[in-house]
């Protein structure tokens, strides 16, 4: 599985359209095996979306997402954990724990979490 969170500094990124870095983390039973940081240079969604999609990223943990960024994802298969905030490396164990899940409303420091269901 692979796990996308934009990130400002060590802590992830308050709009996920305007972050300049994503960090990618491939895990395995619930371990990371691995971490990537990409630089984002474009906005536009389709750029941004390509990127997680041909990085074969399964799910976006994020801060603030406009609508039709998250519409995109879930359209590529991307599950989203949006409106999150708080430390990259705190948001991850939460999530390899179980305890941050679409939907749960477990978050770091925030109202809540909403899911998006494909149809």
């Amino acid at each position: 599985m692979k796990v996308a969170i934009p990130r400002f500094g060590e802590l992830v990124a308050p709009c996920f359209e305007y972050s300049a870095t994503i960090a990618i983390f491939t895990v395995d039973r619930r371990k990371v095996v691995d971490e990537k940081d990409f630089c984002l240079q474009s906005r536009e969604a389709l750029d941004r979306v390509r990127l997680l999609r041909d990085q074969g990223v399964d799910m976006l943990i994020c801060g603030g997402v406009h609508t039709v960024f998250e519409d995109m994802l879930v359209e590529n298969r991307i599950r989203v954990i949006s409106w999150v905030s708080g430390g990259v490396d705190e948001l991850l164990k939460r999530f390899l724990e179980g305890e941050l899940t679409p939907g749960s409303g477990q978050v770091c420091g925030t109202a809540g979490t909403r899911e998006r269901r494909e149809s």
